[in-house]
């Protein structure tokens, strides 16, 4: 198996906990359900954004039941020390509600990874920069490609589309595709007739 492939595999937490080590960014997934990320600091132990509140809880209890991957290459961003990982991690511990500087678990873990402004709220401006980019494959041979000016707000997307699950974003994008397309038609009939 490829490495990417590799990166998809799901393992139960029990099986997680042996693949771990301190600094990892920990994705817990479930159809039909927004992914919890985390950040495994050793000792059996994560750090995770919760119900507005970042709490240390074993991985098992963290996970609630669900599946896990390490998602350390989902960005390509390069990673702090693991050192500095746990630290950012353990240094965010009770911080709740309006202390807090992240809106989701996926936004808190990858912060504390890469110690990015961009993952944190307002954390970043791109008025004329290139845009963040969402893949999307919509069979073998199509794609297609959304843009946006922050971090988070393709992280909420890819959120969205995740719990939406594959068949309902495709058929939502090609409905939306089939409208454009219909409209650009519209488009060309008029400027024929002038």
């Amino acid at each position: 198996p490829d490495a990417a492939a590799a990166d998809l595999s799901t393992y139960s937490a029990e099986h997680l906990l042996s693949r771990c080590q301190p600094g990892d960014l920990v994705e817990f997934v479930c159809p039909a359900q927004y992914p919890h990320w985390a950040v495994y600091v050793g000792d059996f132990q994560v750090v995770h954004l919760q119900r507005l509140e970042v709490l240390s809880s074993f991985l098992t209890d963290a996970s609630q039941g669900r599946r896990g991957r390490i998602a350390n290459a989902l960005y390509r961003y390069p990673a702090l020390s693991p050192a500095a990982v746990v630290r950012n991690a353990l240094e965010q511990v009770g911080c709740k509600e309006r202390e807090l500087s992240w809106r989701n678990s996926e936004c808190f873990a990858a912060w504390c990874r890469y110690g990015r402004r961009e993952f944190k709220i307002g954390g970043e401006l791109r008025i004329g920069k290139q845009p963040y980019r969402l893949h999307l494959r919509l069979g073998q041979r199509r794609a297609h490609t959304l843009e946006f000016q922050s971090l988070e707000d393709l992280i909420m997307e890819k959120r969205r589309n995740d719990q939406l699950g594959r068949a309902a974003v495709l058929q939502e994008l090609a409905a939306h595709l089939q409208a454009d397309e219909e409209d650009g038609e519209e488009e060309a009939v008029e400027g024929g007739k002038q």
